[in-house]
């Protein structure tokens, strides 16, 4: 299946990472410098079903926060108002430059933006991110094709089923740090770049609390960050972590808060 992806900057060259991840998955990419010019791109939704021929060419999206992207996916929003969420606005990766606005995160996921990254994040992270979007849209569409391309690339890496809790881990769970994925009964969860270190390091920690300062240095790579502005950026990603592992609610309900100090992965 082919994927035309919209690649909206804003007087900056492509981000050279994202463009290898697209280019692997095979992507088609139409470049746009303003957020008109973007939406004169994008196939339209009307009632939920898109027209000009979107449904035999997918659309994924990907804009930097800097060129206007949460007035485009909000322009997006508006058009298709009581249209589901997903529906009304096609797989979207927000690049921030900068990562001065610590709400900015917050506001792009709940306009619909399924990945957020910095352009700090490493390379490989920022190219596996593309990759994984397109190739997450194209399982969304043909499952089982999908499902044969990517099982034999993953391999999984086996849990131990006690930690340091003697309890046992309810779940029999594998995780693939590499490629981001999580698979529970059967069921496959990809994490953004940020989600997997946070997830990385709840598992390595498995019934202790990580801190709030081990999740600045190790999952935001930005241990001299304010504690204040920290916390500001983990809540939106810790919100989809868990909404992401809530395909089996007891894998999530067991990251708890503790009020103050981080979070903790019970066993």
């Amino acid at each position: 299946m082919s994927i035309h992806a919209i690649y909206l900057t804003n007087g900056h060259e492509p981000d050279a990472a994202i463009q290898r991840g697209l280019a692997q998955a095979g992507c088609k990419v139409t470049h746009t410098h303003s957020v008109g010019e973007t939406l004169e791109q994008m196939p339209r939704a009307e009632g939920g079903n898109l027209t000009d021929g979107a449904e035999a060419t997918p659309t994924i999206l990907v804009a930097e926060l800097q060129a206007g992207a949460l007035a485009l996916l909000s322009i997006l929003r508006e058009r298709t108002r009581g249209v589901a969420l997903h529906a009304s606005v096609p797989p979207t990766l927000v690049l921030d430059r900068e990562g001065k606005d610590i709400y900015a995160p917050i506001k792009a996921l709940r306009l619909g933006a399924r990945e957020y990254l910095l352009s700090s994040d490493p390379d490989i992270d920022r190219e596996f991110s593309a990759q994984f979007l397109v190739e997450r849209v194209i399982s969304e569409r043909e499952p089982r094709a999908s499902a044969r391309r990517q099982l034999p690339q993953v391999i999984m890496a086996r849990i131990p089923a006690r930690a340091v809790d003697p309890t046992p881990i309810r779940q029999s769970i594998e995780w693939e740090p590499v490629g981001r994925v999580i698979r529970v009964e059967g069921k496959y969860i990809h994490l953004s770049p940020i989600e997997g270190r946070m997830f990385n390091l709840l598992l390595q920690n498995v019934g202790h609390t990580v801190t709030l300062e081990d999740f600045m240095r190790h999952a935001l790579n930005r241990p001299d960050m304010p504690m204040q502005a920290a916390v500001q950026q983990l809540r939106p990603h810790m919100m989809r972590l868990r909404r992401k592992l809530a395909v089996q609610p007891d894998l999530a309900s067991r990251i708890l808060n503790t009020r103050g100090a981080g979070y903790i992965l019970t066993a």
